[in-house]
């Protein structure tokens, strides 16, 4: 079982509302990651402090009322029914008040413990347990990491994964299709058919940060050839780094590789993140419903081609060195790109569109449900808008504008 800190699994477990084979798995689980033993730990305390907050206190009787009574029993007094609520309502009144604000308090608390988290994968469908006692059940299987490649297009820990191969073939295709059902058939395209690497692709983007150039080898260009069209490098890899709109604590990555325009090239991509800073990561799209890569497993770059990715990089604290980017044409390294973000940079308008075209595939498929929302997209969409803007870019603008009617 792979657990989050947010998964509601976790807040089920401290109230008991576990079978015994999810309940011995998230115990394996905490007993993994301190930081799930502290969910665990903290949703207890909360319990325990609603409990002792909302008991009941036994009300005894006032002298008086007890006088009443004895004198009500013998004939000698005749209770009034409005003079006994009455005196309930002076008993009770100061201790409803303050219980009434603990019990709304108490379930925004529950609600806001088991809200699931778009990283949670949804709970399987149990069958009835059985009689078998507990001790007789079997241990459960040793926790394993998920990998980069999630059907749920989840963040993967560095801790897990610190390295990752960055796919180089990616298509572009699926925005015709997302036209096609928003702007002729007028209704929002099924989320499984959503792309985001494909929708992100269908667009050239330039990027304004840290650019590095892999070269021919030394004898094989000759400053005479430029007039034919041969350059000196081989391709082109860019980078630049934005805030993430969906997760203020978290920075996204767009790299774009670009091939020479003469000849194809074998291309491999690699993602080291700093393990001292760097938390978790994701990929945004690139992956199909079994987990696979959607676009192909080979590594050639062809020639004038451009592939755009996006990776979600969530930092363990306020420094901002992330890793480094490793790469080879041909099997030669060239220059890694070393991945410090710059808070003082101002974002280029290809990287806010790039985060806008991420933003809105992650709506259309369902992702991130509860960060992403039509108001998010539609505020990301005004800020890229201008009288400049190409006309592929104005169509996407008009897409978005109809599926929020929708």
């Amino acid at each position: 079982m792979r657990l989050y800190p947010e998964d509601p699994r976790l807040s089920a477990y401290a109230l008991g509302e576990l079978d015994a084979e999810e309940a011995a798995a998230v115990e394996s689980a905490a007993a993994a990651d301190p930081s799930l033993q502290q969910v665990i730990d903290d949703s207890a305390a909360m319990q325990g402090l609603l409990e002792k907050r909302l008991a009941i206190r036994p009300v005894s009787m006032l002298p008086k009322q007890r006088e009443n009574v004895l004198r009500a029993s013998q004939g000698e007094l005749r209770l009034e029914r409005p003079a006994a609520f009455a005196s309930f309502c002076e008993i009770m009144k100061p201790r409803l008040i303050p219980a009434a604000a603990v019990l709304v308090l108490s379930a925004a608390t529950l609600i806001l413990l088991q809200m699931p988290d778009d990283e949670a994968p949804p709970l399987a469908q149990k069958s009835p347990p059985t009689q078998a006692p507990v001790a007789a059940a079997e241990p459960p299987p040793p926790l394993k990491p998920t990998p980069p490649w999630s059907p749920h297009r989840g963040s993967v820990k560095v801790a897990d994964f610190p390295t990752f191969q960055v796919p180089i073939q990616v298509g572009s295709g699926n925005l015709d299709l997302i036209r096609k059902s928003i702007l002729d058939e007028e209704k929002l395209p099924a989320v499984k058919q959503v792309r985001l690497e494909e929708i992100l692709n269908a667009f050239p983007l330039r990027l304004n940060g840290v650019t590095a150039l892999a070269k021919r080898p030394a004898g094989n260009w000759h400053p005479d050839n430029r007039d034919s069209g041969i350059t000196s490098h081989l391709a082109t890899l860019s980078t630049e780094m934005i805030a993430c709109p969906w997760k203020p604590s978290a920075t996204l990555l767009l790299v774009s590789l670009r091939g020479n325009a003469q000849a194809d090239c074998e291309a491999k991509l690699v993602f080291r993140p700093n393990p001292s800073t760097v938390l978790r990561y994701r990929l945004l799209g690139s992956t199909s419903d079994t987990g696979e890569p959607a676009a192909s497993s080979s590594s050639r770059l062809a020639a004038k081609a451009a592939t755009t990715l996006a990776i979600e990089i969530e930092p363990s604290g306020a420094d901002l060195d992330f890793g480094a980017l490793e790469w080879f044409i041909n099997s030669a390294q060239a220059p890694s790109i070393s991945l410090m973000r710059n808070d003082e940079a101002e974002p280029s308008n290809d990287a806010r569109f790039a985060v806008l075209a991420c933003t809105y595939a992650q709506w259309l498929a369902g992702e991130q449900v509860g960060f992403i929302d039509a108001d998010i997209v539609a505020a990301l969409a005004r800020e890229v808008a201008s009288g400049k803007l190409e006309a592929d870019r104005v169509e996407f603008l008009s897409i978005i504008d109809k599926s929020l009617h929708l």
